[in-house]
């Protein structure tokens, strides 16, 4: 079940179930806020490329849909319906579409003209630099226009015990510590090792999503998960009662 850890949980029982992602996880993303390494032309050229690649993939999807919908015809989803009140008419929809397709025209041009590098890593100790790069990093600018590095890697026995012996091990320190929340896990210190948006696989399910700066954080465990939760780090009383939480505001959402 899909379960909003946002907003109505604690940092703590989100602190909580994102350990227990990474603890039955098989693989995990993270992203850096920088280049940790030096600046390549090659690789921002692609990462450019891969960006411009993505905008141009949205226009044709919503130049096709605006010339293949039918009002009445063409199903749309649940949330297509609320967002219209009703199935809209062709001219509605492809008015939307075409604003959509305005915004990315105009995202696209200005990708080559506005973005950001950042190389940083001089604090950097080589053990934690080799341990970033055994998580297959690579250089993109993601949703951003930011060029930084993506993390894609297999939550090996080794990998999985670093993360949780990571800043994963501490509560926020203070009220509004968000380097301890919503995804954000640090090794070493701060100014060493850090990451956000922390998502967490287990074989093909997203079982853990996090955008950090925005913090959004959603959860999708089974019922097996959930009992395995009950009984993880030795807290029955205390998982119980985030279980009973979780259940709670996973009826509500589905109303």
């Amino acid at each position: 079940m899909r379960f909003d850890i946002g907003q109505g949980f604690t940092p703590a029982e989100r602190n909580a179930l994102i350990r227990f992602a990474v603890a039955v996880g098989t693989r995990a993303k993270c992203a850096t806020r920088s280049l940790l390494r030096p600046l390549k032309i090659r690789d921002l050229q692609s990462a450019l490329r891969e960006q411009e690649g993505g905008h141009r993939k949205i226009i044709e999807e919503y130049s096709r849909k605006a010339a293949e919908y039918e009002a009445g015809v063409t199903p749309l989803s649940e949330a297509a319906l609320s967002f219209f009140e009703g199935a809209p008419s062709k001219e509605h929809f492809a008015a939307y579409c075409n604003d959509i397709i305005r915004q990315e025209q105009e995202v696209l041009r200005r990708s080559r003209r506005e973005y950001q590098i950042s190389v940083s890593y001089g604090f950097l100790p080589r053990k934690l630099l080799r341990f970033h790069r055994s998580l297959s990093p690579r250089v993109t600018f993601g949703y951003s226009n930011v060029l930084h590095e993506e993390c894609d890697f297999v939550l090996t026995d080794e990998v999985r015990r670093a993360f949780l012996a990571s800043s994963l091990a501490e509560l926020p320190q203070y009220k509004g510590d968000w380097t301890h929340d919503f995804g954000y896990v640090y090794f070493g210190s701060l100014i060493e090792l850090f990451y956000e948006d922390l998502t967490v696989f287990a074989g093909e399910r997203c079982i853990l999503e996090t955008v950090s700066h925005e913090g959004i954080c959603g959860a999708d465990f089974t019922d097996e998960e959930l009992e395995r939760f009950l009984a993880w780090e030795g807290k029955p009383a205390a998982r119980r009662k985030l279980v009973q939480k979780l259940r709670a505001a996973g009826r509500e959402a589905e109303k």
